[in-house]
């Protein structure tokens, strides 16, 4: 069973569009190499098998005798037995260590070694040609109109003026101009660092420029030329002997040093990742990273420029590409095939011990703040039992070619809550459900949020076992004098946050940044409690630094409803590390309305009320910290992962009576004239622990 075309195109694709840190990735090697350790010895490793792969092209096409039939051209095979020996040679051994995936490049790189090995060896005749690109401008020069020839072609270099005979000079223009273009972008980037957005550019970036241009024009033209030789081999004829065999023997080299550097601009952008991660802590290692990104430049013009020659010799050939040796070895297209069907398919099983307290933390006074409540008679203490819960969840999970995780499907046999006790915690991240969809459609409706990068998280916590206790205030000192009044509540909090994750525009800086995600967008918060309301008024008018106590409302049940825009980060470095510290923030702003009332008569104490209904406005934020583990190897399928973290959460939120204007000379300065707040801040924390198996 050979792969088919379809598979060796979108092997191909994939790994174009991994070369140079993309916008999409391969989702093959970012399984095997996106969130490995960065350590020196591997990225020496793959970033000297990069290197080898641009000298190999050269030399086999450049500086190798060829004649037709030669030995070490039938020596390029790579099936799947022979790669399974090979990788077997190199994982267990320094520097992978049967802890790090060994790239297929180096497979191809090592079998291509041996073939030049076997060039090497002494002949029983002059070689035909002097390099394979002698050859491939002699078969170029057969066209169909023409006899064949009775003996092999001269080995005396063909005429320049033919686009075949000026095959080597394009070859050898395309590495100089990509590595020249690779410096003059890092000296752009290197001139442009720190400038304002917008600015003119300066004489000298403007020059730079200048260069990046006239190099990629350059690039332009040498791609031309090797399109134009490659348009002359595919119109070659080769229907007898010595043609055929030549149109053999250049099809199988060009089809094994393709497939090489496929494979090798699939592991690119992780070397120069890894690269500059190792350059954090060794300043001089940066140059690695800038000699693989300038390699990973050389390495796709090469490639685009093997594949035109491939495909064209695919035609006098009469062979199919996919069947050709290098692409003989089927393990990475079948897993390609598969990373998007079946073994993009995961089965998640979570489970969740978490411990969630609530409290109240009191506004700083005038002795520390800028509040001042002497004054008040009243204040309510809350006493709630924390919520202790035990959840478990099983969902499927599917890569698509850009977005890992896109569809996240609960099937029908989510389960939140296995144990709790003072209540329980649910979490949601279907965006469907919240708008109203259900089954099938909230499922597809994820999927295409989820492919625009767009995540949801929806949280339910419901306390079910506390107390709500009114206590007497000495108005002149602002101590408790006892409980006035005590009764049992409960408390449910729900909170759905809607973002985008802007990680997937810059990922190669979100990467050096040790940024997981990113999330701009929408928080929507609501909950009930008793409250007590303070109005209060600037000490001195226009100042806006103390304010002090002018009346208290009687405690009332309110419930704050709260829409709000902001961020939140993940900071950290993936799940795929043994051991890997990480750290969440989050900012919120936005308001709601609220419901409260005052006395219409503070001298008649539970005489009517003036009950209004205002926007309050809030600040909501959240901090955590934690530590996650890999228990599995970086090799295995089977992951297991658990996350230890500490999460607050705090929700400030009041409302503006009036505004206060001061006008002094020319100028006029406005502050609050008068607020309304509750007393305090809501807090919301707690110690969780996440185990996930992943299948």
């Amino acid at each position: 069973m050979r792969p088919g075309p379809a598979l060796v195109g979108l092997l191909l694709a994939a790994a174009a569009a991994s070369a140079c840190v993309p916008a999409t990735y391969n989702v093959r090697a970012a399984r095997a190499f996106a969130n490995e350790d960065a350590r020196r010895a591997i990225v020496d490793d793959r970033a000297a098998d990069l290197e080898r792969a641009v000298w190999l092209a050269d030399e086999v096409l450049a500086n190798t005798p060829y004649s037709p039939g030669d030995a070490w051209v039938a020596a390029l095979r790579l099936d799947d037995d022979e790669g399974e020996r090979l990788r077997e040679r190199f994982e267990e051994a320094a520097p992978y260590d049967g802890e790090h995936e060994v790239p297929l490049a180096k497979l191809y790189r090592v079998k291509l070694d041996e073939a030049l090995a076997r060039a090497a060896a002494p002949r029983p005749a002059p070689p035909a040609f002097a390099r394979l690109f002698d050859a491939l401008a002699a078969l170029a020069a057969l066209v169909p109109t023409a006899p064949p020839p009775a003996a092999p072609p001269p080995a005396a270099p063909p005429p320049a003026s033919s686009a075949a005979g000026r095959l080597p000079a394009a070859w050898q223009a395309l590495a100089e101009h990509a590595r020249a273009l690779a410096a003059e972008e890092r000296s752009v980037e290197r001139l442009s660092a720190g400038r304002p957005l917008g600015a003119p550019d300066t004489p000298e970036i403007a020059a730079a420029k200048g260069r990046v241009a006239a190099r990629r024009r350059a690039l332009a033209g040498a791609q031309r030329d090797i399109a134009a030789a490659a348009a002359e081999l595919r119109a070659a004829s080769a229907g007898q002997e010595p043609a055929a065999t030549i149109a053999r023997d250049a099809l199988r080299v060009t089809s094994f040093l393709l497939r090489m550097h496929t494979e090798a601009l699939a592991v690119a952008p992780y070397v120069v990742k890894q690269a500059r991660r190792v350059a954090r802590g060794e300043p001089g290692y940066g140059a690695t990273a800038a000699r693989a990104e300038a390699l990973s430049r050389v390495l796709e013009e090469q490639r685009e420029a093997l594949s035109a020659c491939a495909e064209a010799l695919a035609v006098p050939a009469r062979t199919p590409l996919e069947d050709t040796a290098g692409f003989e070895m089927q393990e990475s297209l079948l897993e390609q095939g598969r990373a998007i069907s079946l073994d993009a398919v995961h089965l998640q099983l979570k489970s969740d011990v978490e411990l969630l307290f609530f409290h109240q933390l009191a506004s700083p006074s005038s002795s520390g703040g800028i509040n001042d409540y002497r004054g008040r008679t009243r204040r309510l203490a809350y006493d709630v039992d924390p919520v202790f819960m035990v959840g478990g969840r099983a969902l499927l999970t599917y890569d698509f070619e850009h977005v890992r995780n896109a569809a996240r499907l609960n099937a029908g046999f989510k389960t939140d809550r296995l144990f709790s006790s003072g209540g329980d915690i649910a979490y949601d991240s279907s965006l469907g459900k919240l708008i109203g969809l259900n089954g099938f459609a909230s499922d597809v409706f994820d999927i295409g949020a989820d492919l625009v990068g767009i995540s949801t998280s929806l949280k339910i916590a419901r306390f079910t076992s506390g107390n709500v206790t009114e206590l007497a205030v000495d108005p002149a000192t602002g101590r408790d004098a006892g409980a006035v009044a005590s009764a049992p509540f409960q408390l449910l909090v729900r909170q759905i946050d809607v973002g985008f994750d802007v990680t997937k525009l810059f990922p190669e800086a979100a990467d050096d940044l040790y940024l997981e995600e990113l999330l701009l967008g929408f928080r929507y918060m609501d909950y009930k409690l008793p409250r007590i309301f303070y109005a209060l008024r600037e000490r001195e008018p226009g100042t806006g630094d103390v304010y002090v106590f002018e009346r208290q409302s009687p405690a009332q049940s309110v419930t704050s409803r709260f829409y709000q825009g902001g961020f939140s980060l993940r900071m950290g470095n993936g799940e795929w590390p043994r051991l890997a510290p990480f750290g969440d923030l989050g900012l919120y702003g936005g308001a709601g309305p609220v419901r409260y009332a005052f006395p219409a008569d503070l001298a008649v104490p539970g005489g009517p009320r003036e009950v209004d209904e205002a926007t309050m406005i809030a600040l909501s934020g959240n901090l955590s910290v934690g530590l996650r583990l890999r228990l599995t190897s970086y090799l295995s399928r089977l992951r297991l992962l658990t996350e230890l973290s500490y999460n607050v959460e705090a929700v400030g939120q009041g409302i503006v009576s009036s505004i206060h204007a001061t006008r002094r000379g020319d100028e006029t300065t406005y502050t609050v004239g008068r607020k309304i707040d509750i007393g305090g801040f809501d807090l919301f924390h707690g110690p969780r622990l996440l185990a996930v198996l992943v299948l």
